[in-house]
C-alpha cells in the first residue's frame, strides 16, 4: 500500500529522531493565494509527553520534518523552530500524557522581528542582506531581477520581504534541506513532467478525490487595474478593455522596488483581469495513490514546480493546464496522511522566463522587464 512514513529530527540536538514518540503531525506551506502575502506557515506536532520526553523538544529547538516514500527516498519538507509546548496531562501515572510542539518557518519569525535603522547596500540580493541580520531565519534567496531600494530602514522583517517579493513578481517555493526558497525567475527548472493530476491512479497520475473549481471573481484574483507604490513613485495601470467592459476594479501593492514600477503595475493590471480563471482545490490521501506517482509527488513536495492538472467539468470535456502548488496542506496519522492542495494557474505567473517546449514560453526575459 502506499504510504508516506513520516518522521522528525531535532536538529538542535544532534539531528535527534524523536519520531517514535510523535502521534501526529499537520502543516501548511506556501500561501493561500498568489496576490497573499506570504505571511509565514506552521506546524504542530503532537507527542507523548512523559518521562521528561519534552526535554528532546525544547523552545527554540529547530525540527525538521520529513516524509518517506515508497522508493525509499526521505525528503524534508518542513523547517521550523518550537514556538511552544501546549500539555496534556492526564491524572494518575500521566503514562499517556501528550504535548502539542508548535513551530514556526522562517517566514512566521520574520513577521516577529522589527529591523531597527537596518542598512541595505544591495540593489538585487536585500533578502540574503535581512537574512544575515536575524539569525534564527533561514531562507535561501537567489538575487532579485528588479533593483530594490537602498538605504536605512526601520521595518518589519516579513513586510519588508514581502515587498520585495511583490516588486520582483516573484514566489517562495520549497526546497528540500534547505527549508524555504526564493528562486530565481530564470530558472527553468520549475516545471515538473514526471507526474500529472487527474481521477485516476496510475504510475504517472496522481489521483484527486475532491476538486473545487474558484472563479477568479470570487477568489479576490479579478483586478482591471493595479497601483503600485514603491520606493519614489506610485503608478497606476489600468487593462482599458476589460475596465471598460467590466468596470474599474483596483488592486494595490506597495513595493521596494527602485525602478520599472510602471512595468510592475502593468504586469498586475492585466494578468487578472479574466473573472471565469480557476484555482483548483485538491484534496487526496496518500494511500490512495500507486507507488511510483507518490514517490515522485513526495519530489514535488519537497522541491515545488509547476505540474500539470486535468479535470473534467460535469457535462464537459477534459481540460488540462499547468498549476503552480500555491498552498500546500498536511495532516498525518500513522494511518494515512491527506493532503488538501490549492493549485493556481500559470496565467497569473506568465513573467517566468521558462525556456521549455512543455509550457510554449521560449524567450530569454520576463514579460514586462527589459
Amino acid at each position: 500500500m502506499a504510504k508516506l512514513k513520516w518522521s522528525v529530527w531535532n536538529i538542535s540536538q544532534s539531528s535527534l529522531d524523536v519520531t517514535q514518540y510523535v502521534q501526529s503531525l499537520s502543516f501548511t506551506l506556501g500561501r493561500p493565494s498568489p496576490l497573499t502575502a506570504y505571511s509565514g506557515n506552521s506546524a504542530s506536532v503532537t507527542m507523548f509527553s512523559y518521562g521528561g520526553i519534552e526535554n528532546y523538544v525544547n523552545v527554540q529547538d529547530e525540527l525538521l520534518l520529513f516524509a518517506e516514500d515508497p522508493s525509499g527516498a526521505e525528503r524534508s519538507l518542513f523547517l521550523g523552530r518550537i514556538t511552544s509546548r501546549t500539555f496534556d496531562d492526564n491524572p494518575g501515572s500521566g503514562i499517556n500524557s501528550t504535548m502539542t510542539v508548535s513551530l514556526s518557518d522562517a517566514m512566521l519569525q520574520a513577521g516577529v522581528a522589527n529591523l531597527q535603522s537596518a542598512a541595505f547596500i544591495s540593489l538585487y540580493d536585500q533578502i540574503n542582506e535581512i537574512v544575515g541580520l536575524l539569525p534564527q531565519i533561514e531562507l535561501l534567496s537567489a538575487p532579485t531581477d528588479i533593483a530594490m531600494a537602498v538605504g536605512t530602514f526601520t521595518t518589519n522583517a516579513n513586510q519588508r520581504i514581502n515587498e520585495i517579493i511583490s516588486g520582483d513578481r516573484g514566489v517562495i517555493a520549497n526546497f528540500s534541506g534547505l527549508g524555504i526558497y526564493y528562486p530565481p525567475r530564470e530558472f527553468n527548472g520549475l516545471i515538473n513532467t514526471s507526474i500529472d493530476f487527474g481521477r485516476t491512479a496510475s504510475a504517472t497520475q496522481v489521483a484527486y478525490q475532491d476538486i473545487n473549481r474558484v472563479e477568479a471573481a470570487s477568489n479576490s484574483l479579478f483586478y482591471t487595474q493595479a497601483t503600485v507604490t514603491g520606493s519614489a513613485s506610485t503608478v497606476t495601470m489600468t487593462a482599458l478593455d476589460s475596465a471598460y467592459y467590466f468596470g474599474v476594479r483596483t488592486f494595490t501593492a506597495t513595493t521596494a522596488q527602485s525602478e520599472k514600477v510602471s512595468e510592475t503595475a502593468e504586469w498586475y493590471a492585466n494578468a487578472f483581469v479574466d473573472p471565469e480563471i480557476v484555482v483548483l482545490n485538491l484534496s487526496f490521501t496518500d494511500v490512495a495513490q500507486n507507488d511510483t506517482a507518490l514517490a515522485e509527488l513526495n519530489t514535488l513536495f519537497a522541491i515545488t514546480k509547476f505540474v500539470e492538472v486535468r479535470y473534467t467539468p460535469p457535462g464537459g470535456t477534459e481540460i488540462t493546464g499547468y498549476f503552480w502548488p500555491e498552498q500546500i496542506t498536511f495532516n498525518a496519522t500513522t494511518s494515512q496522511t491527506t493532503i488538501d492542495m490549492v493549485m493556481t494557474p500559470l496565467t497569473y505567473y506568465a513573467n517566468f522566463t521558462l525556456d521549455d517546449s512543455v509550457l510554449g514560453v521560449l524567450d530569454t526575459d520576463r514579460l514586462g522587464v527589459s
